[in-house]
Order: C-alpha cells, then structure tokens, then sequence
C-alpha cells in the first residue's frame, strides 16, 4: 500500500520535530546548548531527503527499473518531506537568534535566507497545476536552481564541519560527492543517446 503524500510529508515533519525537542531536552533543555543541539539533529534530519530527492532522476536514468524507478515516482512527496523537515529546522533557527541571541555573517542569512526562499518556491510548485502554469522550461528551471542552491548550503556545513565532527561530516561529504557522480553520469548518459540519435 503506497503512503499518501501528505501522510510521509507530516510524518516526516513530526518525526523532525520529535528529534530536535528529544535533543534539546537531552542537552540541557531551554537553553542555548539545548536549543542548538535541537537545530543540529532537525538539519541532519532533513539532509537525506534532500539527498534522494535530488538524485531520484538520476538514479532512474542511469538504472531504470526497481527502487529507482520507484524512487523516482516519489521524488515529489520526498522533496516536499524535505521542505517540511527543514522548516521545523529553521524554527529551532529562529528560537536560537531570537532567544539565545545566536548571530552568523551576513552573507550566512543571506545565502541561508536565499535557500529557504527557493525551498518555499520549489514545495508551492511541487503540483501539476503550478508545473502547467508555469511552463515546464521555467518549472525546471526554478527546481534546479533551488536544488543546486540547497546543495551548495549543505556542502559548505558538512564540509566545514570536516576538522571538528569528522564522523558526522566525511559520510555527509561522501554522499554529496556521490550524488554529483550520479548527476554528472546521467547527463553524459543523456548526451550519448542523444548523439545516437
């Protein structure tokens, strides 16, 4: 039986939150630690959705058939999964500056502000009606730019994060570098059979 969109998307959503209150109260509750670690676990959280949204097509192009293709016709209900988990990220956000006075560069909200709003975009355009009103060519247009700007956010945290969590960011690193692979494989696998066309 296939779970509903809006079934995993809220069911996601609630398990983020669970996580970031679970890990807030474990390190020390209401507090800037506390908070902080809520935020941490909720943007780990989200990553893998965002992983296998981003490399369903892929995935599907590169090796049709079985979980791929299956992946593939997920994608929507996964990349919206990820919108909804990210958002419960950028409320523990939120709580961190406005609360514990949490403050990063400029250019950190901007490029941050700047992902969310292509997040926003990207899951009120997850519908055939928006694709259609759109027009495909700027409908896939808006969905790679944000998916490639959402990247490159989470890029820069893990591998940032590489001399001070290693554990924790040369896996994330490697799954990046692995969903690259599989892009750039796929589009060389496009070009082939276009060719030989």
């Amino acid at each position: 039986m296939r779970l509903p969109t809006w079934a995993m998307v809220s069911g996601a959503a609630l398990i983020g939150l669970a996580l970031g209150l679970a890990f807030t109260e474990a390190y020390g509750g209401y507090t800037e630690k506390g908070v902080l670690a809520g935020t941490a676990i909720t943007a780990r959280w989200a990553f893998p959705f965002f992983i296998a949204a981003w490399s369903a097509s892929s995935l599907a192009k590169l090796w049709p058939g079985g979980w791929r293709t299956a992946l593939l016709r997920r994608r929507r209900a996964i990349g919206l999964a990820f919108a909804a988990n990210h958002f419960v990220h950028l409320g523990f956000v939120v709580v961190a500056v406005s609360q514990f006075g949490q403050t990063r560069p400029l250019f950190v909200w901007l490029l941050g502000g700047g992902a969310y709003v292509m997040i926003a975009l990207m899951a009120l355009t997850s519908n055939n009606a928006a694709q259609r009103w759109l027009g495909l060519a700027r409908w896939k247009l808006l969905h790679a730019t944000g998916g490639w700007w959402v990247l490159v956010i989470f890029a820069n945290s893990y591998v940032s994060r590489i001399p001070i969590k290693p554990a924790l960011a040369i896996p994330a690193v490697a799954l990046i570098v692995l969903a690259l692979g599989l892009r750039i494989a796929a589009a060389l696998k496009g070009r082939v059979r276009a060719q030989a066309a």
